[in-house]
Parts: C-alpha cells; structure tokens; sequence
C-alpha cells in the first residue's frame, strides 16, 4: 500500500509500473491482450476494471499520478532545420502518418530544432476516466525522453523514480498534455447545454408559425 501524495505510473505497452515515494517498492502490472493491444483499449469496461482493482489493492485514492509513457508507446520524430516554414509541414506530415483515429500532440523545441510527439487520444481517455472514477487525480503525462539518460529502459527503475520525486515540478511543465484541457476534452457535452438551444429554436418557430397565420388571415379578411 502506498498512502503517498504523489504516485509514479510507468506505462511500456502491456505492462505498467506503479512506484509511491519509495523508489524500491514498484509494482508490476500487467494488462491482458485481450483489453489492451498494440495501444488500443480493445475491452473499456474490463481496463476499468482493472484500475478500480489498482486503485483498491494498493491504496491510491488521494494520491496523484504522474504517468510516464514509455518510448514504446507513442511516436516522435526529431527535426532539425533553420527553416521556420519547412520543419512546420515536416512535422505536419509526421502526425498524418500516425496510424491512430484520433491523437494527442505536442511540438518541444530543441537545439536547433523540435521534437514532434504523438499520443494515442483514446488510450489516454480512458486512463484518465478510469483513474478519475476512482477519485485519483493526475499531476502529469510524461514522454520518457524527458528522463534523459535514465530514458529508453522500457521499464521503470529506481534512478529514475527517485529522479521524477525530487524533479516533480519541473517535469511537471514539460507534461505532454494540459491535464485542464485533457479533462475538458474528456467529459461529453451536457445535457442542460442542449435544453437551452432546442427551446430556443422551437420559440422561433412558433414566431414564425404565428407571422404566417398573421399574413394568411390579412389575405382572406382583404377577399371579402
């Protein structure tokens, strides 16, 4: 059981990592083929099922997460150019070629260049509904390359747990996406937003309808 304000929550494809505040205790989880394959959540209610289990078995509730994606399990593409106007269609291009129905992205810059990532919207969505109907809240969303030397492990080890604990602010800033804008994306439209418009419409008609009852009486009263 962790019982920690912050919760580490490493994802290499099929198998997530949790880590609390004490770097030596991770736990390994794995997710069936059958709810998740090749980044796409195949069953949602069983993934939520899973995390209902997590959240229980180890405590998390009152903790935040900061995910941490592995290289494995998002597209990036490094460009480097001067020409402001070229790298801008390169990096265009890079995310038509991203075999997802809908995604997440965000441009980095670098030395003499930018640094193209792409996340997979529906696998993130459902991480952050299945946390958030557990009451977990996340902190951040993390591309593993802003580990730097401690990246490219495929697996979360203590260096770098112990490195995003003491650095949780300022990796923090780097987080792939807004968590205010990924929640608002994530809720559907509700249904007191749609009430207003449809009465609103239907008063119109009703206007309508009475200008052309107006005009059609004039018409016979003028006959006689």
């Amino acid at each position: 059981m962790f019982n920690q304000k912050y919760i580490i929550l490493f994802i290499d494809r099929n198998r997530f990592y949790l880590c609390s505040g004490v770097v030596s205790n991770i736990a390994l989880l794995d997710v069936p083929e059958s709810i998740l394959h090749d980044l796409e959540i195949i069953q949602k209610d069983g993934f939520y099922t899973l995390i209902k289990q997590w959240v229980k078995e180890y405590a998390l509730i009152g903790s935040q997460l900061i995910i941490i994606l592995s290289t494995r399990t998002y597209f990036e593409k490094l460009l480097l150019t001067a020409e402001h106007d070229q790298i801008e269609s390169d990096i265009l291009r890079f995310f038509d070629t991203v075999p997802y129905e809908s995604i997440w992205t965000k441009v980095y810059p670098v030395d003499k260049g930018k640094r193209a990532v792409v996340l997979n919207k529906s696998l993130y969505e459902a991480l952050y509904q299945g946390f958030a109907l557990q009451g977990v809240t996340e902190k951040a969303i993390l591309p593993e390359f802003v580990l730097g030397p401690l990246a490219g492990k495929q697996t979360l080890t203590s260096e770098a747990a112990e490195y995003v604990f003491k650095n949780i602010d300022l990796l923090a800033k780097q987080s792939l996406l807004d968590i205010q804008e990924s929640i608002t994306a994530s809720q559907p439209p509700r249904d007191e937003t749609a009430v207003p418009k449809k009465k609103s419409n239907l008063q119109a008609l009703l206007g309508v309808f009475g200008v052309l009852i107006l005009i059609l009486a004039i018409l016979l009263l003028t006959r006689h």
